[in-house]
């Protein structure tokens, strides 16, 4: 390129350039800036960001034009139901509010007495599901209301109506043989070992995946890892989930317990030495006599201590052999050859079977259920700790009684023992015994044991066994009718209500007529 056409390209980059630095000049001059200032020494200027404010509530109030989806069939069912074809699909793209389907609780177990397993029953505990309130939960204007629910007492159901789950839970109860009251949205319940919890349902709002039915379990009194093992059990069954019963569920063993003391190996060890090994019937007989020091203070806490001493004492399980045995044979007889010293086991624990007080069913009055089951004060009044202190020993001395008949019928000795007594026991004992079965409504479980009672006497002699079919009524308990009778009524609330109940009235029943 030439020098010529070098300098014309110069000349035309200058007058490209004089009318923007022109430009920037004149903008300087309108911002007030000195007009001599080089536009070098400021930093280039960048527009704001623009910012657009959006309302929440549009997005947050949105009006479903359906309900959300819920599952077709429970979880808990063994049936499924077919599925449909593409033809029976709707085409319509808005979605129908599905209804929720009325499925049978299960229930695994090793015997049923129901002739289909997991048969629809007709429950005692219907709740409409538009009955369930929500939770109340602490405020400053209600501080008394129930505390926050734990994870390990509470389950929240999806997908299932109320009346589905209370029957689920009913049906938990039966075949647990725990006792149960109802009201409208909650249980009061009682265990075999003396447990005291209530079962209440709440409604959980929300849109898919959050609401449900709240099942909530609290314990009232009783010892925990009872309540934890049948809490469990209970909120399973309220999801659908299958529950397998053992032989521990229905004959009411040791949770702690595995193994009969007998069979472990410290006591089958010849060659061990132990310091409290039982060597002599004169260290049993001490072991028993301590029992009896318990029941006959004065004190009303020792006494429970000592009916629970005496219901171990009496189960192989629990003790050595010779030692229930031993206690057996004093609770069984008076005239027994070690004799019973100055207090007698015998006397203590027929007075506890045979005399009843006032308020033997004082804690479950109807009245009162809704009232306490819904609330969460748990003040209990001094008549009602009386009676059920006086409840409680008159079922440990049923349980301390059908131990220890058990015990001496298996060994062969149970007729022998009781040969001086046979008189008091078919004339006093079998009626009494009677009269608990035909109170099987209110106490369930003195029915099952005196069910067990009466089963062994019967097969200890016939002579009880005939006394059992002619007996026309007891004192104890209004109404006619004898044991086969009262056994037959028995059975019919076991089967919907107490599932130990009904075993060992079908035994009872078994024995009677075979005699």
């Amino acid at each position: 390129m030439s020098d010529r056409q070098q300098n014309q390209t110069l000349r035309n980059n200058d007058k490209k350039i004089q009318p923007d630095e022109q430009s920037s000049s004149s903008s300087l001059a309108r911002s007030g800036m000195p007009p001599s200032a080089s536009s070098s020494s400021y930093e280039e200027q960048q527009p704001s960001m623009r910012s657009v404010a959006i309302n929440p509530a549009a997005s947050q109030h949105r009006t479903l034009l359906f309900n959300p989806p819920l599952k077709r069939v429970d979880p808990g069912t063994t049936t499924m139901a077919p599925l449909k074809t593409a033809a029976s699909v709707p085409t319509s793209t808005v979605k129908q509010a599905p209804q929720l389907v009325d499925t049978k609780p299960m229930l695994t177990k090793k015997s049923l007495s129901d002739p289909v397993i997991g048969a629809a029953k007709k429950s005692k505990w219907n709740v409409l599901h538009s009955a369930l309130k929500a939770r109340p939960s602490p405020t400053p204007t209600t501080p008394c209301a129930l505390p926050p629910p734990l994870k390990c007492t509470s389950r929240l159901v999806q997908y299932t109506s109320a009346d589905i789950i209370s029957g689920r839970i009913v049906t938990t109860l039966q075949a647990r043989s725990i006792k149960a009251k109802y009201c409208k949205t909650a249980a009061k319940c009682r265990t075999l070992d003396f447990v005291k919890f209530y079962v209440r349902l709440y409604v959980v709002p929300g849109d898919e995946g959050e609401g449900g039915v709240l099942v909530e379990l609290q314990r009232v009194s009783g010892d925990y890892m009872s309540f934890m093992y049948d809490c469990r059990a209970i909120l399973d069954a309220a999801e659908g989930k299958e529950i397998i019963m053992d032989d521990s569920d229905y004959n009411n063993k040791s949770m702690y317990l595995r193994l009969p003391v007998s069979q472990m190996s410290f006591a089958c060890n010849e060659d061990a030495t132990l310091d409290h090994d039982l060597k002599t019937t004169q260290d049993e007989e001490d072991i028993i006599n301590i029992t009896s020091q318990l029941l006959s203070s004065p004190q009303s806490d020792s006494n429970m201590l000592g009916m629970e001493s005496l219901v171990s004492l009496v189960d192989a399980n629990l003790t050595s052999k010779s030692t229930a045995i031993l206690a057996a044979k004093r609770l069984a007889c008076t005239r027994h050859e070690s004799g019973n010293g100055p207090f007698s086991l015998h006397n203590y624990a027929m007075s506890l079977i045979i005399y009843e007080d006032d308020h033997a069913d004082y804690d479950d009055d109807e009245s009162s259920l809704e009232e306490d089951a819904t609330s969460s004060s748990m003040n209990v009044s001094l008549t009602r700790s009386i009676a059920e202190h006086t409840r409680r020993l008159r079922t440990h001395a049923l349980i301390a009684l059908s131990n220890a008949l058990d015990l001496l019928n298996s060994e062969k000795i149970l007729c022998d023992t009781i040969s001086a007594s046979k008189q008091w026991y078919a004339s006093v004992l079998i009626p009494s015994l009677i009269g608990y079965v035909k109170s099987a409504s209110t106490n369930p479980y003195d029915a099952t044991l005196a069910a067990r009672c009466l089963n062994s006497l019967a097969m200890c002699s016939k002579m009880f066994a005939l006394t059992m079919k002619n007996s026309e009524g007891c004192k104890n308990i209004g109404g006619g009718g004898g044991c086969l009778s009262a056994l037959e009524r028995a059975g019919e609330i076991g089967r919907d209500e107490f599932e130990l109940l009904l075993r060992d009235v079908e035994r009872c029943q078994s024995t009677l007529l075979g005699c």
